[in-house]
């Protein structure tokens, strides 16, 4: 996108003259917390690592962990009233979706070569997801007609990230980063329901690697 291409420019062309723009002498981590942003499309801020939390610890200036929190929930009822005036019947409809997802990422960071501003580092670490859903129909008329339709399905995700990456200090608690990072993951799925008063059982299972584009991100430390 054009915006990463701006932004990777960007970002090059300041770790160039950072020398001149340093706001210190030198970054020490060793104790700290940070917040992690993405920064997106149009330069705004969303998830880096994770939507709920994003964030890592030092342990010193050459070690860290990073965490990040994936939670979705959904709840919905939606129902229907039809009338056939034709056959002067009429049909009520019920729709209920029930679903949870919940990620989880830690890695943990090295940071084999240090400047003052500057700092290299790679990580490593394992994935996990979980998942639930509920879905229900039901469709009931004045005819007589009643059929209920009900499905329940569970998924689990394992694997194992890797990332590497720049980070550059322009403030003493601000910095910017530009990282790229590989993921391997198996990912199991079953579905399980009644449509036509028949049991249903689907199951599914998945191998991924893949490569995501370089993102680019904002750390906040405190």
């Amino acid at each position: 996108m054009f915006y990463k291409s701006v932004f990777f420019s960007a970002f090059v062309l300041l770790l160039f003259v950072s020398p001149s723009l340093q706001a210190q002498d030198s970054t020490s981590l060793a104790g700290k917390y940070a917040l992690q942003f993405q920064i997106s499309q149009n330069f705004t801020l969303s998830n880096f690592l994770g939507s709920v939390i994003s964030g890592k610890y030092h342990f010193t200036n050459e070690s860290a962990i990073r965490l990040g929190i994936d939670f979705n929930a959904t709840m919905s009822n939606e129902s229907k009233k039809t009338d056939y005036n034709n056959v002067n019947t009429s049909e009520n409809d019920s729709y209920q979706t029930n679903s949870q997802t919940i990620n989880i990422i830690t890695q943990y960071i090295f940071y084999p070569v240090i400047s003052d501003n500057i700092k290299f580092y790679y990580g490593i670490g394992p994935s996990i997801g979980l998942g639930f859903s509920k879905n229900g129909t039901t469709y009931n008329n004045t005819g007589g007609y009643f059929s209920s339709r009900n499905q329940t399905g569970k998924s689990f995700s394992a694997g194992v990230q890797g990332s590497a990456g720049v980070e550059w200090f322009f403030a003493k608690k601000l910095s910017l980063c530009a990282e790229y990072a590989l993921s391997y993951v198996y990912s199991y799925s079953k579905v399980e329901g009644n449509p036509n008063n028949d049991h249903v059982e689907q199951r599914n299972y998945n191998y991924s690697f893949t490569g995501n584009n370089v993102r680019f991100g904002l750390s906040v430390y405190f």
